[in-house]
């Protein structure tokens, strides 16, 4: 055999090596993103509604999450920026009562926790998102980065 032959025996080699793999890495791509545990969180006093959800990485592999948007009749929907706060009872001369610890309300459940920024979730881990709105979302989009950027289009039903 000669050197010619050689070289291109081990090129038609490689070359299908690289075609393999390309191709089993397009099908391995698989993102099962979901969106589950949909709820409204109502504050009372302050007369808002808190829509909480958490997204659940069902993949084999990790995903990162790049954009999470929330849109009401084809509309995007924004957080309003709601913080719940403390509202003292008034006296009958418009004076405020003095607070004492027993009128403290714990809020923590009702703090917003907004997408951030890009954020990886592993295979099985699943991360909770919430957004004061004035109108509930009927479809999230959630952008993902995987060999390139895609959205996954997902209905919700907040009840």
């Amino acid at each position: 055999m000669d050197m010619l032959t050689f070289v291109l025996i081990i090129s038609a080699l490689a070359l299908s090596g690289v075609m393999i793999q390309s191709l089993l890495v397009k099908r391995k791509s698989k993102v099962k993103i979901k969106v589950k545990d949909e709820r409204v969180v109502e504050d009372t006093l302050d007369e808002e509604e808190l829509y909480r959800f958490t997204v659940s990485n069902d993949s084999d592999q990790s995903v990162v999450l790049t954009a999470i948007r929330l849109f009401s009749e084809g509309g995007e929907v924004f957080d309003n920026k709601h913080h719940p706060g403390f509202k003292a009872p008034e006296r009958e001369d418009g004076s405020v009562v003095d607070i004492d610890s027993k009128r403290i309300r714990d809020i923590s459940h009702l703090l917003s926790e907004n997408f951030l920024g890009t954020t990886v979730v592993q295979s099985g881990e699943e991360v909770t998102y919430s957004y004061y709105l004035d109108e509930p979302p009927d479809e999230i989009i959630i952008t993902v980065r995987e060999n390139e950027e895609m959205d996954i289009r997902l209905k919700v039903d907040f009840e």
